[in-house]
């Protein structure tokens, strides 16, 4: 069994804060985007806090992942420090919708069950 070199944690720290910052900012932008003012109606408003809730919560639950895999990635091609950041910081700007939408595309391409279906790219 092999034991964790301090480097690699070191990376994967600064891999999670360049993908924290980049959410960070991302998600200001999105709690700004929905109305800031709460509803009125007691239903609407308990709607209004369990979505800003869970848009923070789905959003950071998904740092630790985007840093390891930039770090698995990362070190896997070679990069420098810098681009294993950017690349979590890339994976944080997209966000946890969007990699769970390439990861079905990926894998649904990979065990061929898009095959036979019509369309632009069928």
């Amino acid at each position: 069994m092999s034991s964790v070199d301090w480097k690699d944690v070191v990376l994967w720290l600064l891999a999670w804060g360049g993908g924290l910052a980049i959410c960070g900012a991302k998600l200001a932008y999105m709690l700004f985007g929905i109305s800031s003012e709460p509803p009125d109606d007691p239903t609407a408003l308990r709607a209004w806090v369990r979505k800003r809730k869970w848009l923070v919560i789905s959003e950071l639950a998904a740092l630790p992942a985007f840093a390891s895999i930039a770090v698995i990635i990362g070190k896997l091609r070679a990069w420098p420090l810098e681009g294993v950041v950017l690349f979590s910081m890339l994976l944080g700007a997209l966000g946890f919708a969007f990699f769970l939408d390439a990861l079905r595309t990926l894998v649904s391409r990979r065990l061929g069950l898009n095959q036979g279906q019509g369309g632009a790219n069928g």
